[in-house]
Parts: structure tokens; sequence; C-alpha cells
């Protein structure tokens, strides 16, 4: 086979290939050769590529040699300043530097989550009541941190909620799921209890002061609203013999507030709905005796671990509800509920 000379950037002869019908392919290339040849053309001297790229220059130019045999081409002469550019590399270099731009987009797709401009949708599946406890505050938050992020809640059939976790139909699930997967990851928000709500006219007219707590010891003429959506909150009216007084039994808390308005009636609610139900000033709040404690948590699937706009909801949802030992309310519900009605009225 007969070759022909040609120069290199440090001055030597190069040997080429002849020209032929065969064309450079794909699997001949590597990155790192892509890498040197635009360091060389930016900066027109292989010294000053090989710092730029945390290499040697023997290193730079041994690159620059595989790329003259692919391209039959010199692509590179030496210059009195450093090495100038052939027409062929001239063509190339375009090209090249497109190809470097588009493996970075697609490098920090996977890395970076721009929450101010994202429009992103997140899915998340929360039970009723973790929806009033905990969506009036992540809607405020994301106002101002991400205000064309985009949240919308699902709820799922206890049949379909692992699989629509491991199939991305649902980003997180929030609430008290003893049924989701081992698979899952999660994190505790918060521990929840059971406490008794009611209007405080209601209080005020039982006299109920606030060493009150509701047991075998609950005064006439107290009626209850029954959700039916939590069975626990049955089991307690059970407990303590009051399923004579429930007057309405409801699927879930969302006209509570309406009805407490108007009819002198309580019920058995998660300590944050009441939280988040509450007017203060209206409203009034007692434990339950021997009231049993259970974790809500924030669940998704760990192949989610590193996506970055799923880290950054996950830091949030961290952030503004996992709060340790701290009543929830207390930082982002507002001011603490009275648990009794006014001094003035006990006065």
């Amino acid at each position: 086979m007969q070759t022909e000379p040609n120069s290199n950037p440090n001055g030597q002869d190069v040997l080429l290939p002849p020209d032929g019908d065969d064309v450079p392919r794909v699997q001949d290339l590597d990155l790192n050769l892509l890498k040197a040849f635009h360091a060389v053309y930016v900066e027109k001297n292989v010294g000053r590529a090989a710092l730029r790229l945390g290499m040697t220059q023997p290193s730079v130019s041994h690159a620059l040699s595989r790329l003259r045999l692919v391209f039959r081409d010199a692509l590179f002469v030496r210059t009195p300043g450093g090495v100038e550019a052939t027409p062929r590399a001239q063509r190339l270099a375009g090209s090249i530097d497109r190809v470097l731009r588009i493996l970075q987009d697609m490098l920090d797709e996977g890395a970076q989550f721009c929450a101010a401009t994202s429009r992103r949708v997140f899915r998340l599946h929360m039970s009723d009541f973790a929806e009033s406890a905990f969506l009036p505050t992540l809607m405020r938050e994301l106002d101002t941190r991400a205000p064309g992020v985009v949240i919308e809640t699902h709820h799922i059939e206890d049949s379909q909620f692992n699989m629509a976790i491991e199939s991305g139909r649902i980003d997180f699930a929030l609430g008290h799921f003893p049924h989701a997967s081992s698979h899952f990851h999660f994190s505790e928000l918060l521990q929840e209890r059971y406490v008794l709500l009611m209007a405080r006219r209601v209080a005020r007219r039982l006299e109920l002061d606030e060493h009150f707590t509701l047991g075998l010891n609950a005064p006439d003429g107290l009626h209850f609203i029954a959700v039916t959506s939590h069975p626990q909150a049955t089991e307690l009216l059970e407990r303590y013999g009051l399923t004579s007084r429930v007057r309405l039994a409801v699927p879930n808390f969302m006209v509570v507030p309406a009805i407490l308005s108007r009819c002198d009636y309580a019920l058995i609610v998660p300590h944050t709905v009441a939280r988040a139900f509450s007017t203060p000033g209206d409203s009034a709040m007692f434990e339950i005796d021997d009231a049993s404690t259970w974790p809500v948590n924030a669940y998704w699937h760990r192949r989610f671990d590193a996506d970055p706009g799923h880290r950054w909801l996950r830091g949030l949802l961290m952030e503004l509800f996992r709060i340790g030992a701290r009543e929830p309310f207390d930082s982002w519900l507002g001011a603490p509920l009275d648990l009794a009605p006014d001094s003035a009225h006990n006065a």
C-alpha cells in the first residue's frame, strides 16, 4: 500500500493512507478524540490544549494521529505560533462542536433541575387528610420557589397502589399506607394521632375545660360525625360507647368544616386535619384517652432516587414537613389552637 507524507503539529512527517472508497465509521471514534480535536482547534496550540484537557501533550498528539488516520487529513499543521486547522478540519469543527454540545445537554438534563423555570408536573397520591394538611403549605411554597411546577393529586385504589408507584404513574404517596411494597423508599414526616374537634360554642355549652379528655366520660348532649374512611376513629367511638350518638356519617373530611360551623356536633379526627380545619377562636380540640399514634410517610420508588426533579421535590417535602418531635402545625399550619374555651368565658 502506498502512502503519502504530511506534517504533524511537531513538524514531523506522518503517513496518511491513500484515498479510497472507505468512509470513517462511528466505531473508529471515541469521545476523547473529539474532545482533543476541539481543544486543539480552539487553543491553536497542542500544549495549551493538553492543559485545557488535563492531559499530557503526547496524549493529545496521539489522539490527533488517530484522527488523521480516520479522516485521512493532517487536520492541523505547524505554524510559528502553534498550529492551524486544514480546510477539512475547519469543516469538521462546527459538527464536532455541535456533537459535544448535544452530549453535554444530555448529561445536564440528568443532573440539573431548575425549579424557578421548570414546568414539570408532579403526581401525588394523598389520603384525604394528607391533602388537607399538606397541600396548602406545599402550594404556597411552590408559588414562591417553582411557579411553573404543577401538582396533580390522585386517589388510587389500594389494589393499584403499588403498581402506580412502581410504574411512575405516581411520583410520591403521602399518608399512612401499611400495604406499601418493601421495595419502596419512604421517609417519616410526622407521627399522627386522633383528637376530638368541635366548635368552641359547643365546648362552652358543655362546660368543657382545658383538662377534659374524651373517654368514658363523654358529656350528655355531645353528638358526633363519623368519617367512614377512617375505621380507627369509628373504633374509638365504639370503645367509649358513643356509636349511638352518631348523627351523621360521611365518607371523607371535606364537608366537615361547613357542618361544624352550623351544627353542634363533634368528631374524632387526625390531629393535623384538626389544625387544618380549625379557625383560631372558633374551634376547640381535646385529647382522647389511649389514642394510638401512627406514622405519616412520604413513599417513592427507589428507581427515581437520582432523578433531579424528584430529588428536589423530595427535599422540599422533607424541609416543610419532617420536623421531628415538634408539633407540625406550630411551624406550617399557623398559630397553635387552644385546647379549651377561651379564658374570658372561664372567668
